[in-house]
């Protein structure tokens, strides 16, 4: 009988040519883990076993079972040897810090360290996220990254369930806070230009919260893509816009800079980009001797 063992392991990983999906439940994580830890390099403990136990370890671990004890341990040897990789590349790689930020839906955001020194930013998600959602999310991030919008990916782990990206300096809202709740021309420019270039690289962002707007140096760049989309044909015919970013996370922001209190000028120049339909829609009215900004 094995014993039930240990913390949260593995999600979404290629074991002795088995692959464990999102819906492998929580105990063969953990004995997978755990039995690692038991044997480690000492790969001899498994012979102590006898073949109704390894029966059972490799059941656990996703594997497929063979007639032999051999042929068992040899199996639960290869799973081994690819998870002491995967440890090395993914896991040990990074030494976790401090919490960077409130804990969100999706997670939390940790500074990580790498071995070499240098410090990113890790967002790592609840383990339930599927592993395609979180390769999405990144894939979307680095589409933003690549044009200016968004921090770099460096890596990503669909297993333990993280993105590390470039670290940023500090939010834009504490920013705002400073100076008395009012956002600059500059800064409302830049937000326009980040927008721009989403619709550019073909990502919908979809959430104007301002906790997602981020400065490095003096650089603005948008994070968290949990709710971003690409830009297909079918999602631009849903929204009615060939930019949606500039025609609907415009708006978006507009309501939320006179939602907490900004005065107009902190948002004049961003309502020049929003149709007059819904300047009118959202009381949002400009001098008719000031002229709209061409798109």
């Amino acid at each position: 009988m094995v014993p039930f063992l240990g913390d949260q392991f593995l999600g979404d990983q290629f074991l002795g040519d088995q692959f464990l999906g999102d819906q492998l439940d929580l105990r063969r994580h953990n004995n997978l883990r755990k039995t690692y830890c038991r044997i480690k390099m000492d790969y001899g403990k498994l012979q102590q076993y006898n073949y109704s136990e390894l029966k059972d370890i490799a059941e656990n671990m996703g594997l497929t079972i063979r007639r032999s004890k051999a042929n068992i341990i040899e199996d639960i040897k290869i799973a081994f040897k690819e998870y002491e990789s995967y440890k090395k590349d993914k896991i040990d790689k990074y030494k976790k810090g401090e919490q960077l930020g409130e804990k969100g839906k999706e997670g939390t955001t940790y500074l990580v360290t790498t071995n070499n020194g240098k410090t990113y930013a890790m967002k790592t998600f609840r383990k339930q996220k599927s592993s395609s959602t979180l390769q999405k999310e990144a894939e979307l991030q680095k589409l933003a990254a690549d044009v200016g919008a968004a921090p770099n990916v460096i890596d990503i782990d669909t297993v333990s369930k993280y993105i590390v990206m470039e670290k940023m300096d500090r939010h834009l809202i504490f920013q705002i806070e400073k100076q008395n709740r009012t956002v600059t021309r500059s800064q409302q420019r830049q937000i326009i230009s980040i927008y721009q270039k989403l619709d550019k690289a073909g990502v919908f962002h979809g959430d104007a919260n301002l906790l997602n707007y981020m400065y490095k140096g003096d650089d603005l760049y948008i994070i968290d893509f949990g709710m971003a989309k690409p830009i297909t044909t079918a999602l631009k015919k849903k929204l009615g816009t060939d930019n949606p970013n500039m025609h609907i996370m415009t708006l978006g922001l507009a309501l939320k800079l006179r939602e907490i209190g900004c005065p107009k000028s902190s948002y004049e120049y961003i309502v020049k980009y929003l149709s007059e339909e819904q300047r009118e829609q959202f009381d949002f009215n400009i001098s008719k001797t000031k002229k709209r900004v061409k798109k």
